[in-house]
């Protein structure tokens, strides 16, 4: 016999989840890795012996792209660029070891105070997971050393790399409200993403935070932490509101805890796994704020691709046996996985978070929880209501919804097993 024929109904039903599933796609594939949003512009003003240090750390391609650059045109390489095996434009690390005098010109055009240049007296180039996050004073003064770091690799992927500078202004911030500056050549298509976080360090401790978005054209006025009526939270406050926000627009973790969700079996099953989870991500977002890993070449790919590899794992299980699902013991191992995740957003934000490591970490992770609390607060009538309405015995709802889950992830896990590979070649 042959197989049985498929009706009308059921095949219409096939092809609005297969449609749901490219529209969800084509969403999910604008969202890239944690580590590669990285779009900040650090700066840290120190007075030192009546002279003022700025250390800045940015993307390499904001000084070294021209503004009138073209993506995918086929003009020439700028200086100090060239074109890799790929067509993708590199880094020449050799000559910027060859010309270092024209190199030091082009950095320390990268901050201007009042208008005028500094002294470059330190610079280095890293990897966007190798880079110091550039939080901790201590830490970012011996990471910027006087002198010129340019690496040994002949060449360096133009996207992937960060430059950290050392800068000497002869004279303290004149006036009441000094205005910084970065480069006017800057590459226009990069420079309107930049984030700039800018941290003013005084004599008797106080740390003065500003933010803003784009060219970097701040005038050092009110601080953020002094002007509640044009800033977000700050102090402990402002470290929750960061936690909260990022596991919200982190759309791998959010499709994860949608996925327990339809995999729970009642409140207190997934109250037990979210406690499992929460466990879980709380260790290891720790552990990856504490550095050091992160500056593994293979860790922060890794990761990206372990975290869709996990919304894989707890969709197939739903789909394949949804009598079966998750264990609490997987639920956690899970969560270690995300946790380094959440990890590489606190790196990125913690600039602009003034306070004690223990503070950070511990609002930040109050955050994340909370914003979890939110969205399963917000998804768990909606999932109910959908599971009262459904009328189709044939595909289960969990399975209908799961389905577009699983596809998003599969093409993550796909997106971020080849930059794996890249890395490790």
């Amino acid at each position: 016999m042959g197989p049985a024929p498929v009706s009308a109904g059921r095949r219409a039903r096939w092809l609005r989840a297969l449609a749901l599933s490219a529209v969800l796609l084509g969403f999910g594939g604008t969202a890239t890795a944690h580590v590669q949003d990285f779009m900040a512009r650090v700066v840290h003003l120190v007075p030192r012996d009546g002279a003022l240090r700025a250390y800045v750390q940015l993307p390499l391609a904001l000084l070294l792209l021209p503004p009138d650059w073209q993506a995918g045109g086929d003009q020439a390489p700028p200086p100090f660029l060239r074109r890799d095996a790929d067509g993708r434009l590199a880094v020449d690390v050799p000559a910027l070891h060859r010309t270092p005098d024209a190199l030091r010109e082009r950095l320390r055009e990268a901050l201007r105070i009042d208008g005028r240049l500094g002294r470059l007296e330190g610079a280095r180039i890293d990897t966007l997971a190798g880079r110091d996050p550039f939080t901790y004073l201590p830490a970012v003064e011996h990471y910027v050393a006087p002198t010129l770091m340019l690496g040994e690799a002949a060449e360096l992927d133009l996207a992937d790399a960060v430059v950290s500078l050392r800068l000497r202004f002869d004279a303290p911030l004149a006036g009441a409200a000094p205005v910084l500056t970065g480069s006017a050549g800057e590459w226009p298509e990069l420079g309107a993403r930049a984030v700039n976080i800018v941290r003013r360090h005084d004599d008797d401790g106080r740390i003065d935070a500003w933010q803003s978005l784009g060219p970097l054209n701040l005038a050092l006025g009110t601080p953020v932490a002094d002007a509640p009526a044009q800033a977000g939270p700050s102090g402990f406050a402002g470290y929750v509101a960061s936690g909260f926000e990022h596991v919200l627009i982190g759309l791998d973790h959010v499709l994860f805890i949608l996925v327990l969700l339809l995999g729970a079996r009642g409140p207190v099953h997934f109250l037990k796994h979210s406690l499992a989870f929460t466990a879980g991500h709380s260790i290891t977002l720790c552990v990856g704020a504490a550095g050091g890993l992160s500056a593994l070449a293979w860790f922060a790919p890794g990761v990206e691709m372990a975290i869709a590899a996990s919304i894989i794992y707890a969709g197939v299980r739903i789909l394949g046996n949804g009598k079966r699902p998750m264990l609490a013991p997987a639920v956690f191992c899970v969560g270690l996985v995300h946790g380094f995740g959440f990890s590489f957003a606190l790196q990125e934000v913690a600039p602009a978070l003034s306070g004690s490591f223990a503070s950070v970490v511990l609002g930040f992770n109050l955050g994340i929880e909370l914003g979890q609390l939110a969205l399963s607060l917000v998804a768990a009538p909606v999932l109910w209501a959908v599971h009262r309405l459904w009328r189709h015995p044939q595909v289960h709802y969990r399975q209908a919804l799961v389905l577009p889950c699983v596809a998003v992830a599969s093409v993550w896990l796909i997106e971020r097993s080849a930059l794996l590979l890249a890395v490790v070649q």
